[in-house]
């Protein structure tokens, strides 16, 4: 069976991830996209030899040209564009943060129960080989209790104030929350298990420009400090910042400390060349140790740069879209699901109310 696939949104994300990722896929088949403007669509579409381009939504999700479709749109858009094309019949990839508020998010999960949708978030970071291996160490007992982790994440794309529709409030939700939040969120859940309380701090640091017609809007956060509790115990701070200077090819690095009973492990992606997993068992003096990311999880993902890796793990590997692929020609559930980016959104939106309170810890069970 060969999936067909539409790509609602013409953003340069599209271009580099979704559209090679389905191309590598023996499997797949991309008969269609859809954007807004047509000069775009219709520029992106002779690219990559696609033949059919619209820029009515309404018209392209159809069932008889398309079994699934990528929403690859701006978050605002996310709720009805899903809805509509599971109503059609058709598997969905949505984008996170899915929605922009709790409510739609849980409707979008219901709605996907409803239709027997096999759905996919993509929470991209849960695939990176660091993160795959610090999973397998967690699993294996390697910390023992978990006590706390620590998870940071660092770019700079907001720093120059231009206008950013992300930190616009009415059309993403939420600022640096929604869009590197939800993947800490997602991957402290993952890692450590299920989030019973969660706090937040944030600031908009960098005034940002109008729209570029010139309207006012509402400016969202452009860095966060969550604090989560996890049913076991364990506690996290996930910090997450669009502001920072840190001078690596990409201008972003990723790091995580996690202690527990019996060890210690760090992890350092800084988006240039290093992957790097480090440990120490409980006992043990002196620096922590390189532990070596075994060659089952690298796969055929080259390690010499963390975008060869990055491009592998989704284009050779075929982890996250070539697995929701997969699933569509197999018929079964696959996660992250939209379930998965409900829970997540519902975390995010109780950030947002202790953010713009007194920072608190707030009760995060459902």
């Amino acid at each position: 069976m060969t999936v067909r696939v539409g790509i609602v949104g013409t953003s340069w994300w599209a271009d580099s991830m979704y559209l090679p990722a389905l191309a590598a896929h023996l499997d797949a088949s991309v008969v269609g996209l859809c954007g807004r403007t047509s000069e775009k669509v219709q520029k992106l579409a002779e690219a990559w030899d696609v033949d059919w381009w619209s820029i009515d939504t309404n018209e392209f999700l159809d069932p008889d040209r398309l079994d699934a479709v990528v929403i690859a749109t701006s978050n605002e858009s996310h709720e009805e564009l899903t809805l509509l094309a599971m109503s059609r019949g058709l598997h969905v990839l949505c984008e996170k943060p899915i929605a922009t508020s709790v409510e739609a998010a849980h409707g979008m999960a219901d709605a996907a129960a409803r239709a027997n949708a096999i759905t996919l978030v993509p929470f991209t970071y849960r695939y990176m080989p660091t993160n795959q291996y610090v999973k397998r160490l967690i699993d294996e007992g390697y910390v023992g209790r978990p006590y706390h982790l620590n998870l940071r994440y660092f770019t700079g794309f907001a720093r120059d104030g231009e206008y950013n529709w992300r930190f616009d409030t009415e059309l993403a939700g939420s600022g640096v929350l929604g869009d590197l939040g939800s993947h800490w969120l997602h991957l402290a859940r993952w890692l450590l298990g299920e989030i019973t309380e969660i706090g937040c701090i944030s600031e908009r640091f960098v005034d940002r420009q109008s729209r570029p017609d010139g309207s006012n809007y509402e400016r969202s956060e452009d860095s966060a400090v969550m604090t989560v509790r996890f049913e076991s115990g364990a506690y996290g701070t996930l910090q997450v910042s669009a502001v920072c200077w840190e001078g690596t090819d990409f201008g972003q690095t990723h790091h995580l400390d996690l202690h527990g009973s019996d060890g210690t492990i760090y992890a350092l992606n800084d988006w240039s060349s290093v992957q790097e997993v480090r440990g120490l068992k409980a006992g043990q003096r002196g620096p922590s140790a390189v532990l070596p990311i075994p060659d089952e999880i690298w796969g055929g993902a080259r390690n010499d740069t963390v975008h060869n890796t990055y491009r592998d793990t989704f284009r050779v590997n075929h982890l996250m879209i070539g697995e929701w692929i997969d699933a569509i020609r197999d018929g079964v559930a696959i996660t992250p699901d939209l379930t998965e980016g409900a829970r997540v959104q519902h975390l995010l939106g109780l950030a947002q109310r202790s953010a713009a309170t007194d920072g608190r810890l707030v009760d995060a069970r459902v």
